[in-house]
């Protein structure tokens, strides 16, 4: 009886920046999942576990433009600025009061 190995034995371990690699390498390649899995040699569910983490969270962190709801007066002595964080968080700055 012939011992063949099991495919994921030949798979190295790789680090979360590794995989964030691979996948912008994937997204400019133009090939279906399933071909770039094939010539990478990637098991097609763990390439699509680490693709959805990346795109729910982006690659590099940027700028975001604020918008207020309303600008306060420049005579008022007080006001208070809340953002409303991801996760349901918050950050409130209160001057005054």
């Amino acid at each position: 009886m012939q011992r063949t190995e099991s495919p994921t034995a030949r798979r190295p371990h790789r680090n979360p920046e590794q995989w964030r690699t691979i996948v912008n390498r994937f997204e400019k390649s133009g090939l279906k999942i399933k071909d770039f899995c094939r010539q990478e040699n990637l098991a097609l569910a763990t390439f699509s576990k680490w693709r959805s983490r990346f795109r729910d969270k982006p690659s590099q962190p940027g700028f975001v433009e604020l918008q207020p709801s309303t600008i306060p007066s420049p005579t008022s002595e007080s006001w208070s600025l809340q953002i409303d964080l991801p996760g349901g968080g918050h950050l409130r700055i209160q001057v005054g009061q």
